[in-house]
């Protein structure tokens, strides 16, 4: 018996005699590169971690915490110059490189009901010295009196906040130590500010999702004393004194508005110029349908026409806090702006 194959029926055959070897040799799966992260696992490892440090006397507490704020407004930090910050390397991610030295900020408080200890409200920070300085939010230190405060790094390991070392409540920012226990941790290097438009990652922990990429681009920069009613709340506990600081002389700090998404649990996360350094850390964000217009016989934005403003802390605001950088300080572009 004779079989007689068409032209297509035959073509189809060959391709699949050539496609098959290719095939096979593909491996069913792949194997991730990046960090896979488990999240209830890392609370749980964030919980007993920080129960463990809690009961030592070095470890900041809510009440302290402001207390040291309100002692330390205004004054700056001086960093090691002889350390290499993360760096991208070769062929190496942005997010790959930088995540070693983004940090979770937390703490941990015991309840009326019982005398377990509880996590609290999750924030972001990331390292800027080797020996364990850390720079964060205002609003995420700012917790009840009887919280006990630390930071998780990627790889798991629980450090102790033990002091607040400069702050600016006005602009939203603080730098404080952790307790290395002698260990040198991998940091971020600062860079200069961006322009708008330049492209920007942010690294956090929105809604306890650890170690987050997003992307956008800076869209804007501006001038304002402080939220009005709308900025993300304290993460945990009331505001205090320290909250309601202004700045010196009537003069408003300047902040970078970007595109890239956050909410809460991101803020004091930093974000990236495209070499991996520092140029900004998330704050706050403002709805338009929050913000009443300039001109009082506009009508307020409907529910479809609502954009999210997302302020971040300018590079100008943590250059004044890291004083001692050795990258210099950037030019001031306010007239352009």
């Amino acid at each position: 018996m004779q079989v007689r194959l068409s032209s297509r029926s035959l073509s189809g055959v060959l391709a699949a005699c050539l496609l098959s070897p290719l095939v096979s040799v593909v491996p069913a799966t792949t194997a991730i590169a990046s960090p896979v992260f488990d999240d209830e696992h890392l609370n749980h490892t964030f919980l007993h971690g920080l129960a463990a440090l809690a009961s030592s006397d070095a470890i900041l507490t809510g009440a302290r915490a402001e207390e040291e704020v309100l002692a330390t407004v205004g004054r700056g930090v001086s960093l090691p110059l002889a350390s290499t910050p993360c760096h991208l390397g070769e062929a190496k991610p942005l997010y790959d490189a930088v995540v070693p030295a983004v940090v979770a900020v937390s703490s941990v408080y015991k309840c009326e009901r019982c005398s377990d200890w509880h996590l609290g409200g999750s924030g972001s920070g990331w390292v800027v010295s080797p020996d364990g300085l850390v720079v964060t939010n205002h609003h995420v230190i700012q917790r009840d009196a009887g919280h006990r405060m630390g930071v998780m790094t990627a790889d798991g390991e629980v450090y102790a906040i033990t002091a607040v070392v400069a702050a600016d409540p006005v602009g939203d920012a603080v730098v404080v130590r952790i307790d290395t226990r002698g260990r040198k941790l991998p940091f971020l290097a600062l860079g200069s500010s961006p322009d708008c438009g330049t492209e920007v990652s942010v690294v956090s922990h929105p809604v306890g999702r650890y170690w987050c990429l997003t992307e956008g681009v800076v869209s804007r920069f501006h001038r304002q004393q402080k939220a009005t009613g709308d900025a993300i709340p304290a993460v945990d506990g009331n505001a205090t004194a320290a909250a309601h600081a202004r700045a010196p002389s009537g003069v408003k700090p300047v902040w970078m508005s970007i595109t890239a998404d956050y909410t809460i649990g991101s803020s004091g996360g930093p974000v990236f110029n495209p070499a991996g350094e520092v140029v900004g850390m998330v704050s706050r964000t403002v709805t338009s349908s929050q913000t009443k217009p300039e001109n009082t016989t506009r009508r307020r934005p409907l529910a479809g026409e609502t954009i999210v403003f997302k302020d971040c802390v300018s590079t100008e605001t943590l250059h004044k806090l890291l004083s001692g950088h050795p990258q210099a300080a950037p030019v001031d572009n306010t007239a352009k702006r």
